[in-house]
């Protein structure tokens, strides 16, 4: 089946990755934080001085102890960070710098779903699974009525997947076979952009393929499932990124545990734009160290539009596949608007930079006006392709209203398919945070 998508926004940024690999060294300190697992409460299963193996429990899900998050390195617990409350923020482990990075479990070969459920969920391997709704980890028990695999991104400078991908085409083939397996009945869609070269993903059998056009959001997965398998309340549908299935492939063809993947270094404020190969976890504090061209930056783990801002220690999230960085705003400017802008990008044709549609553009993190309560606007119905309505979906989030949100589609959307909302709000509010509380708020009350 071919989609097209009419409703959306490509953001043209400058700082693309080229197909060049960037020289970077596996650090010896590794950083695991629950809080790249949405909403997961954690139950800590190590303590500092604890000699920690590849797939050793690190801490699980108090709501469900079978979902573990695991050590990705061999190395030593060296701290446990806690913030407020208490709250586990990090696990600092010093790797042993002489250790494989991949480790050998000897299993008897699964010959049914829940076979391969039991060794996902032994193995940390099981966190590779999202579900929607609310894009968490879904429950071991859980019976899907579809799987996605979105095999290409339309976010603004978002890795090339065949880059992503090379050299593990056999073990994407295997992933898709145990996916299977472990879903039952639930068919496996795989979802590329239309007229790019997906020779990889089309060589794969036994699956729904699926063809997208049209800007962003045509690769975000939330898209994909709402033109090809809607959900409805009381639905679950699985998704996971193409490099996931591929180490599932491979622990599964080679009895090889391993959490190593590529990633892009991406933005505007970046010298030597590429690809590297890392660990989850791992410390890429050196990989800055001479590829930024200013020092007040803002390193996001993600895209510009959705990623999370990075810290003293920065690490790519557990399900992430770049690195963008852009120069911190805040600055005032002189005159302002009354400029003609010719490299300030606009959605509307307030700049003269709408003469050059082709240009890619330098952005920094300034917001370009202050913050004001919600206007009565069509500019969200302009880059949100669903067949809802935003608006009104947005307010009924705001307020928690979540006998409106059920009316309005909540079940369908999560906080990314917001991001283009977000950008364009004349209020400039944060509806992607907006909608993640809604969301934790309908999940709280349909468990009740």
């Amino acid at each position: 089946m071919t989609y097209k998508i009419n409703k959306g926004l490509d953001l043209k940024l400058d700082g693309a990755a080229p197909d060049t690999p960037l020289d970077f060294v596996l650090p010896k300190t590794f950083h695991i934080r629950p809080s790249d697992f949405r909403w997961m409460k954690p139950k800590l299963l190590v303590q500092a001085g604890d000699h920690v193996e590849i797939g050793s429990p690190l801490f699980h899900d108090k709501a469900d102890e079978r979902v573990v998050i695991v050590s990705p390195i061999a190395g030593t617990v060296r701290e446990i960070v806690r913030g407020e409350k208490r709250i586990i923020e990090e696990i600092t482990i010093a790797r042993d710098v002489d250790a494989p990075t991949e480790r050998t479990i000897h299993f008897e070969p699964p010959t049914d779903g829940e076979a391969v459920r039991k060794l996902l969920l032994q193995n940390g391997l099981w966190p590779s699974l999202r579900q929607r709704p609310y894009a968490t980890i879904p429950s071991p028990d859980a019976k899907p009525k579809a799987v996605f695999v979105s095999c290409f991104d339309s976010n603004p400078l978002a890795p090339d997947f065949n880059v992503l991908m090379r050299g593990k085409e056999e073990d994407f083939r295997q992933g898709i076979k145990m996916l299977q397996l472990a879903a039952g009945d639930a068919t496996v869609h795989i979802c590329m952009r239309e007229r790019a070269d997906n020779q990889l993903f089309e060589a794969v059998e036994n699956v729904q393929k699926h063809y997208f056009s049209g800007p962003h959001p045509a690769g975000n997965v939330g898209t994909q499932i709402h033109r090809i398998d809607p959900i409805d309340k009381g639905e679950t549908v699985w998704f996971l990124d193409p490099q996931e299935v591929a180490r599932i492939g491979r622990f599964f063809a080679e009895q090889m545990l391993q959490f190593g993947k590529t990633a892009a270094l991406t933005g505007p404020a970046v010298k030597n734009t590429g690809y590297f190969d890392t660990i989850y976890g791992a410390d890429l504090s050196a990989l800055f160290a001479d590829s930024l061209t200013q020092e007040n930056v803002r390193a996001i783990s993600g895209s510009i539009l959705s990623g999370s801002k990075l810290g003293d220690s920065p690490t790519l999230a557990f399900h992430d596949r770049q690195i963008t960085v852009i120069a911190e705003g805040g600055q005032r400017e002189i005159l302002g608007w009354l400029l003609p802008g010719l490299k300030k990008w606009s959605l509307s044709h307030t700049f003269l930079s709408w003469l050059t549609p082709k240009r890619t553009y330098d952005v920094n993190t300034s917001l370009h006006g202050g913050r004001r309560a919600v206007m009565m606007t069509d500019v969200y119905d302009k880059v949100f392709p669903f067949d809802l309505m935003p608006l009104q979906l947005l307010k009924a989030c705001e307020i928690k209203d979540i006998e409106q949100m059920e009316a309005l589609g909540i079940y369908e959307v999560d906080s990314e398919d917001f991001a283009l909302c977000e950008l364009v709000c004349p209020s400039k509010k944060e509806w992607q945070q907006i909608v993640e509380d809604a969301l934790l708020e309908l999940k709280m009350q349909n468990q009740e």
